[in-house]
């Protein structure tokens, strides 16, 4: 059950980093393409891992791998830009189940997962549930599918590289499509720009935050890489409702506290956000239950 642990434990950080990317968002001279950019930058460091056990598979597992690692870079781009519109509790929810759902439909179509009756129960309450959330926030409703898909398919293909190869080698080639996929943004001249006036205009302390929070958030996903390679690719995806609560919860604690991390918490809208998490809790609860 070591895999359990390592996936709360990712879910937890994961939420720390939330908060983080919402307050470095809120500045106006951030963009999330730009932010999306240097965070696929950072996946660079992974070159370290060459000495230990690195190898070349072919050119097919180097294409998947690619794929993975773009499909990380989108998710990563239309999470910020719902994390910017709205709630953090809001967008990390809408993304998060939504990753989940296309993670299971793609298990199914990929990796040839069983895919029974009473998932489709669970998943009907998940729906159910962030329809509710969807309606205590801004309409980031495109972004949040977008995301979605984008998250399912990157994790499935990653565990399709975990599957036929080791941990090391999978996480080394996708992390390599991540940074791939970011320098080809540069091809664009408004991501070009965008790109360098983020370097130009953010502060030294800004930056020392951004690298902090991406240490979090990077060993955060290690851990999810490492549960996911241990374990079911679907239930770990399950867990992430702990994500949701451990978001909500630090949302209403820095609230005030933190520039750019706002909560309604109107008596309506808390009811409605906390029905929403329970309806998708209890959707967690049946499919990690069988």
């Amino acid at each position: 059950m070591l895999w359990l642990y390592l996936a709360i434990a990712a879910y937890a950080l994961n939420a720390v980093a939330f908060i983080i990317d919402k307050y470095l968002l809120s500045a106006p001279i951030l963009r999330p393409i730009s932010y999306a950019f240097w965070v696929g930058m950072l996946s660079f460091a992974s070159i370290v891992l060459l000495p230990f056990g690195v190898y070349w598979v072919n050119f097919f597992y180097f294409l998947i791998s690619f794929a993975s690692g773009a499909a990380f870079f989108f998710a990563l781009l239309f999470l910020y830009k719902a994390i910017k519109k709205t709630d953090i509790s809001v967008a990390s929810t809408k993304v998060g189940v939504l990753g989940v759902i296309f993670t299971y439909i793609f298990s199914a179509l990929i990796l040839r997962s069983s895919f029974l009756g009473p998932d489709i129960v669970a998943l009907v309450f998940m729906v159910a549930g962030i329809l509710l959330i969807g309606k205590t926030g801004k309409g980031v409703w495109p972004e949040a599918l977008m995301s979605g898909v984008a998250f399912g398919v990157s994790t499935v293909l990653l565990k399709w590289t975990f599957n036929h190869s080791d941990f090391l080698n999978g996480f080394f080639w996708t992390r390599m499509g991540l940074v791939g996929m970011a320098f080809l943004t540069l091809i664009h001249p408004f991501a070009r720009k965008e790109m360098f006036l983020s370097l130009k205009n953010t502060s030294r302390s800004s930056r020392s935050v951004f690298l902090v929070n991406k240490i979090i958030a990077g060993i955060g996903f290690l851990l999810l890489y490492i549960s996911i390679k241990l374990g079911n690719v679907s239930v770990v995806s399950t867990l992430l409702s702990a994500q949701f609560v451990f978001v909500f919860i630090l949302a209403l604690i820095f609230r005030q506290r933190i520039p750019g991390v706002s909560e309604n918490i109107n008596g309506k809208i808390l009811l409605v956000k906390f029905l929403g998490v329970v309806l998708i809790g209890l959707g967690f609860l049946m499919l990690f239950k069988q």
